[in-house]
């Protein structure tokens, strides 16, 4: 028979979800049903996250490795065993050395580098030719004509003097003074005001004294004047400097007693037919100049004061009775002659700030001092350390119109010109070329304005004192330029 139980009724436990009815214009959205859950764990989310992190791992490896210090350690341990250098292993113990006997001083050291370059710039100048200079070179230096002395007739000192005391047992003797003394009147025509007896009293003449002492010396203050003044300190510095003195820049108790007794500062000199001869007309042009044979002294006052180192002004004083010098004139001035011979100089040295020239010797001492005149404008002003390159006693000058616009435009001078040698040639009557080119020491044709007027850019002393320097140096001298 046929099975005729009823069917199970399965009940439908779903929540029942209210129909939305069908919004206008808009198709009605599918209603969401819940998946099921089947019981399998789903893994692929951890296997990429896991990727992920070891490809950050792998980025940072890489950015780790390409460090400069990373590659280096990789290189040192792929390549073989370096030796350690020398400077870098520990020093090894020594034995005791005995004490250094010298040290070399801060001016020693200086001296040797001067030294050393003036060495390489003449080997240097061995090797290669060196074009002809434009001025010419004297290989003699003629020494300078001395001036004419009247006869002396000695006479005894006077009763003021006293006669120096013997020496004591063991007592080595004073040295002799720098200048002999000469008794007042023991000339012709000394001056009527003679040297105080009051030792201590520093007026004009005791001033010129010790002036004219150091003159002698090569210690020059610029021109003797019997004053005090500013180029007279800066020489006393730097022979206070030379004898281990106190720097004090004034004729102090120590200062004088290490000059000694000065004597009398003046002497007499008879004008000669050359003096009178040598004086040519005054040129104020430089065509005028470029025709002439020698430019030479314009007046006698000039020929005589350069020839005493002094003043026209202090000359003129002490001959307060004479016009004008002629032949036979007998003449009042300083007496720079006859001096201690010129000493050979390892370096100059040329101080900016004092407008000075120090010769040197090989232990830097210095053995002379002369005032000079520098650049106006400080950028031409040179520095550091140059060399002595040429040398000439009788130099001439060549007149650039680039350099003088004006005297040019006024004159109408298109092309250059030779300006003949003399004492009133524009760099005087000596030339030393420096290695820097254009520039060097050299004289000048207006000696009183030496430390007051400023060069175009050269060192230019008084003509007495540039013939000096020409006479210390020689080619390949050192010369410092300090501040």
């Amino acid at each position: 028979m046929p099975d005729r139980r009823p069917s199970p009724v399965r009940l439908n436990l779903a929540p029942k979800t209210k129909a939305r009815p069908p919004s206008k214009g808009k198709t009605p959205k599918r209603p969401r049903t819940r998946k099921p859950r089947t019981g399998k764990d789903d893994s692929s989310a951890y296997y990429w996250i896991i990727g992920g992190l070891v490809v950050l791992l792998l980025v940072f490896a890489a950015a780790y490795y390409e460090t400069p210090e990373i590659k280096s350690w990789i290189a040192d341990q792929e390549s073989p065993a370096k030796e350690i250098p020398p400077e870098n292993l520990l020093p090894l113990p020594q034995k005791p050395t005995a004490p250094a006997v010298h040290q070399p001083t801060a001016d020693e050291i200086r001296m040797r580098k001067l030294k050393e370059k003036a060495a390489e710039e003449m080997r240097q100048l061995a090797e290669r030719p060196v074009s002809k200079p434009t001025l010419p070179i004297a290989p003699v230096i003629p020494p300078p004509k001395p001036p004419t002395v009247a006869k002396v007739t000695p006479v005894p000192p006077p009763p003021v003097a006293l006669p120096p005391l013997p020496p004591l047992s063991g007592e080595a003797p004073a040295p002799p003074p720098l200048v002999q003394p000469v008794p007042i009147g023991a000339t012709k025509g000394a001056p009527a005001r003679a040297l105080p007896v009051d030792l201590n009293k520093l007026d004009t003449e005791r001033i010129a004294a010790y002036q004219v002492a150091l003159e002698r010396i090569h210690f020059s203050c610029g021109f003797i004047d019997g004053d005090q003044g500013m180029r007279t300190q800066r020489m006393l510095r730097a022979f206070q400097a030379s004898r281990g003195l106190p720097i004090t820049g004034f004729l102090d108790q120590p200062t004088r007693d290490t000059i000694g007794e000065p004597g009398e500062p003046f002497l007499t000199y008879t004008v000669t037919a050359d003096d009178v001869g040598s004086i040519t007309p005054k040129l104020t042009s430089w065509i005028a100049k470029s025709k002439a044979t020698r430019l030479g002294y314009s007046d006698m006052w000039e020929l005589l004061a350069e020839k005493f180192h002094c003043t026209r002004a202090y000359l003129k004083a002490l001959n307060r009775e004479v016009a004008t010098p002629v032949t036979g004139t007998e003449i009042i001035g300083p007496k720079v002659y006859p001096a201690a011979p010129v000493p050979h100089a390892s370096s100059l040295r040329i101080s900016l700030s004092d407008t000075s020239i120090e010769p040197l010797d090989a232990s830097g001492k210095i053995i002379g001092f002369f005032p000079c005149s520098i650049a106006k404008d400080k950028a031409k002003r040179p520095h550091g350390l140059l060399t002595v390159k040429v040398v000439d006693p009788h130099p001439d000058y060549t007149f650039d119109p680039a350099l003088f616009a004006d005297a040019s435009k006024e004159e109408g001078i298109t092309h250059k010109l030779t300006i003949p040698p003399g004492p009133r040639n524009p760099v005087g009557t000596t030339w030393v070329g420096l290695s820097l080119p254009g520039y060097g020491i050299h004289g000048t044709p207006e000696p009183e304005n030496i430390s007051r007027t400023q060069s175009h850019g050269c060192f230019r002393l008084a003509n007495w004192n540039a013939e000096k320097v020409l006479k210390m140096v020689k080619v390949g001298t050192p010369v410092d330029v300090e501040p």
